[in-house]
């Protein structure tokens, strides 16, 4: 009974990374009003939930607005690309859609081609913010790194996917609690994030739990 209710055990422990992953939501949703700050926003978010699984986060609000302020510029940057990416895909899959139903099997590699690049698209964009949220790297080496992780480690991209989709889930039965879905999407995804680190910095994943750190570098 004693251990049940110490507060130092891993239960509570993790229940204590709930709470505050259930506060950065509110944060985030309120810093993400903008519209153009959601990247800033989301880089801030991974910047705390690394942090909890590697057992070192600080406090919620000074943490949080602390790499809000540091990621500003290059995630708006990368946020604005990824907007600018997805309208121009969105566009292309719907003229390869409409050319498909008027020309058929001639254009149905059109549409493969058009369907491929807006998945790969997707993929890289689960890694975009946790490697900028971790690592002080230029955009072009952000999204060189997001690209060879998505596509080297298809069972961890296709495991985070599936967390947002049961977020999406989430947000269509509750969508007034929206952004607690995608926090806890953020959440349990950065347990696979933070493995990929690990494993491309050199570090065995035996090793994690003596690990409070992010790793330095990533060999890519």
């Amino acid at each position: 009974m004693h251990i049940l209710f110490n507060p130092e055990n891993k239960f509570w422990n993790f229940m204590g990374k709930i709470t505050d992953v259930f506060c950065m939501s509110f944060l985030w949703l309120l810093t993400s009003l903008p519209v153009f700050t959601i990247g800033a926003s989301t880089a801030a978010f991974y910047s705390f939930t690394l942090d909890a699984v590697g057992d070192n986060e600080g406090r919620v609000i000074g943490s949080y607005f602390t790499a809000f302020r540091a990621n500003f510029k290059k995630a708006t940057l990368l946020w604005l690309l990824q907007l600018t990416l997805g309208v121009l895909l969105a566009v292309n899959l719907y003229a390869a859609w409409i050319f498909y139903l008027a020309k058929g099997v001639i254009a149905l590699g059109f549409l493969s081609l058009s369907v491929c690049a807006a998945l790969v698209a997707v993929c890289c964009s689960v890694y975009i913010y946790p490697i900028l949220a971790a690592y002080d790297f230029p955009v072009k080496k952000i999204l060189t790194d997001s690209f060879i992780m998505a596509t080297g480690n298809l069972h961890v991209t296709i495991s985070v996917l599936v967390l947002f989709f049961l977020a999406a889930v989430g947000i269509y039965y509750l969508g007034g609690l929206f952004f607690l879905w995608i926090g806890l999407a953020i959440f349990f995804s950065s347990y696979f994030i933070w493995g990929l680190f690990l494993k491309y910095a050199g570090v065995k994943i035996e090793e994690k739990g003596k690990k409070k750190n992010p790793p330095k570098d990533l060999y890519l």
